[in-house]
């Protein structure tokens, strides 16, 4: 499965639903992951504790959000308000913006 696979309902009606394992308490209330040919998404969800101190996270319009958030790839916050939700991509070969920089990023 190809990338832009996962959100095709025909090829992937499960859509983003492995569940990961391990996620560090302090940051993560639960998360999932689908991996491709490509890379792997990921759709984790910040605890409460976290949403206190990011209650909204806009990387289109706030400079300080897009310069710590900016740089994963296909990174989706359209749910971040309301579900807590943090939705993004993570290439084969990358190796710095990855699960644990945003975990990192957010403790």
């Amino acid at each position: 499965m190809k990338k832009q696979d996962v959100f095709n309902e025909e090829i992937n009606p499960d859509f983003i639903s492995d569940q990961l394992d391990n996620l560090n308490s302090h940051v993560w209330d639960r998360g999932y992951y689908k991996e491709t040919d490509d890379g792997i998404w990921y759709e984790v969800y910040v605890n409460d504790q976290i949403k206190k101190y990011y209650p909204k996270i806009d990387i289109k319009n706030n400079e300080e959000d897009k310069e710590t958030f900016g740089k994963f790839s296909d990174i989706f916050f359209d749910h971040y308000e309301s579900d807590n939700q943090i939705t993004f991509f993570v290439p084969n070969d990358e190796e710095q913006y990855t699960l644990d920089e945003l975990t990192d990023i957010l403790i």
